[in-house]
């Protein structure tokens, strides 16, 4: 349209100047006038060309070629502009429409429309959701249930308007390591961690919803790594290169969470649906780039470490911060702040501590100052005496957990050599190598009959494996039983066949392989004869007459 435009206007440009030129010719004409009648016709030279100044020239200059040119690359300028105004204002409209968007091809196209992501981006996202969905279908059991839990883990975040451009790294990242697992991999183990070939990011296999990314574990790679470049870590080489690469790995796949940055878990845990974070994640997190910062002198990783500080201003469920009487603790998971799981506590504090001193954060110094009271006075309920408990109100710690947390505890020891940290440690250690206390109770007042049901009780002092074996006099086994028991009181049942002698034997095996031995003996009885009929009606006449005796003794005196 804006050539046939050019076009016109160079058609009334070339008129304009045949007219005037026409104009011209006639002018002069009328200057010489008409010949006298009867004279002989005179043919006049050619008159030559008088110039005229150039005040006095009549119309516009002829435009030269450059102008001419000039003028085209105005005009066609003037169309782009206002094609690309257009453009812009289309895709501010669609862009506004997708806001109410459901789908994920719909947050995609939102993403490059707002200019979020490029257009190669938009296409080979858009390609890999495809290879998905159409992989779903090509597998079959075990493979297309967990490629398929992926698929919808992203279906559900742009259902619920969740997957904004930040997200789309992670997501996507996601899915492209599950296609790729679960087409061409052997099965994993559940609770398998695993990398793929290029890239240092830990991935780990939840049965049920395919492969999730670890930030923990892969923050927990990068502080190995830093810590060996800090000498911190000894017998390790320094690798700046493997540490600079990861770090940038887990920036990228970092998300804009309510103002500050996040690591995400993509998975649905508990009662938690996707996205969530951890405190232990986020400290984590934050003192690998911290100690990155120091190792490879990259101020972006030091910026990194305290924007994700963020998590520990903001409430649950959007952060992990949960007030406790005057202070602060730092829950677990951001989807259940009730929940108190010690370790994790310990080491979101011990994470801050080491941002503040490493980079001299206020920030993070005043985060600590207000958690570490509380975590302080939680040792005592940490500490069962024997063994150590994973959450408030739960279950004892598994062997790796006790250690894990007797670990974290001889860290805050060393950080600020508080005397509870450190003979929490201590006692933690020394827990690890002591067997359990087993003490058998008596279970009634009376003593075992056979054919009647006998209770053995006895006490534990901490979780192990319990066998609990009855030999008669012969050395037959009259009851064995095997269980895994918790820590406390615990009642088991027993049916004496035969009268005499039983040897009872209890052996507990600890969490860390330590073992108790417990034996008694245990005298079964013959069933006494019943009372004939007259027999108990003289026994109950003698007890009310000595009854009677007592309440005369009781009065005379």
């Amino acid at each position: 349209m804006h050539q046939r435009r050019f076009a016109l206007v160079v058609l009334l440009i070339a008129l304009t100047l045949v007219v005037l030129r026409g104009g011209g010719d006639s002018g002069a004409a009328a200057v010489a006038g008409p010949p006298d009648a009867g004279a002989a016709p005179v043919v006049a030279p050619p008159a030559r060309p008088v110039p005229v100044p150039a005040t006095e020239m009549l119309g516009p200059p002829t435009p030269s070629p450059d102008m001419l040119v000039r003028a085209q690359s105005r005009f066609e300028a003037r169309e782009r502009a206002a094609q690309k105004r257009r453009r812009a204002a289309a895709r501010v409209a669609e862009a506004r429409r997708l806001r109410r968007s459901r789908s994920v091809p719909g947050a995609l196209r939102r993403a490059w429309l707002v200019h979020a992501i490029s257009r190669r981006e938009y296409d080979a996202l858009r390609a890999t959701w495809w290879r998905a969905n159409r992989d779903v279908q090509r597998l079959t059991g075990i493979r297309r249930a967990e490629l398929g839990s992926v698929v919808a883990m992203a279906s559900r975040l742009a259902s619920a308007r969740l997957l904004k451009p930040s997200r789309l790294e992670p997501v996507f990242l996601t899915i492209r390591r599950n296609r790729e697992f679960w087409i061409t991999r052997p099965l994993p183990r559940p609770g398998e961690r695993l990398t793929f070939r290029g890239d240092p990011v830990v991935f780990e296999y939840y049965s049920g919803r395919g492969l999730a990314i670890q930030p923990l574990a892969s923050f927990g790679k990068a502080n190995a790594l830093a810590g060996s470049c800090l000498r911190l870590a000894k017998h390790f080489p320094c690798r700046p290169a493997a540490l600079r690469r990861l770090l940038e790995r887990m920036l990228a796949l970092g998300t804009e969470r309510g103002g500050f940055l996040a690591w995400e878990y993509l998975i649905d845990f508990g009662s938690g649906a996707p996205p969530w974070i951890s405190g232990m994640t986020q400290a984590t997190g934050a003192q690998a780039l911290a100690r990155g910062r120091r190792a490879l002198g990259d101020a972006r990783f030091g910026r990194a470490a305290k924007r994700a500080l963020g998590a520990f201003d903001r409430p649950t469920p959007l952060g992990v911060a949960v007030a406790n009487g005057q202070g602060r603790r730092y829950t677990m998971y951001s989807f259940a702040p009730r929940l108190r799981i010690y370790n994790g506590e310990l080491q979101a504090l011990i994470g801050l501590h080491d941002v503040a001193r490493i980079s001299g954060s206020r920030r993070a110094q005043a985060l600590y100052a207000r958690g570490e009271p509380v975590a302080r006075r939680s040792v005592a309920a940490l500490d069962t005496g024997a063994w150590s408990i994973y959450s408030e109100g739960g279950a004892e710690s598994s062997l790796n957990y006790h250690r894990l947390v007797g670990t974290f505890l001889q860290g805050m020891c060393t950080r600020t050599g508080v005397r509870t940290y450190c003979a929490a440690g201590k006692r933690f250690a020394r827990y690890i190598g002591e067997p359990p206390r087993v003490r058998v109770t008596r279970a009634t007042g009376r003593e075992p009959f056979t054919r009647r049901r006998t209770a053995i009780t006895f006490t534990l002092s901490k979780v192990s494996h319990v066998m609990v074996e009855v030999r008669d006099r012969r050395g037959r086994v009259a009851m064995a039983r095997g269980m895994r028991l918790t820590r406390g009181r615990h009642r088991i049942v027993w049916v004496p066949k035969r009268v005499g002698r039983h040897r009872l034997k209890i052996v507990a095996v600890g969490p860390a392989g330590t073992r108790a031995v417990v034996q008694r003996t245990v005298i079964a009885k013959a069933v006494p004869k019943k009372k004939s009929k007259k027999a108990r009606a003289a026994a109950r006449k003698r007890a009310r007459a000595e009854a009677r005796e007592r309440a005369a003794r009781s009065s005379a005196r």
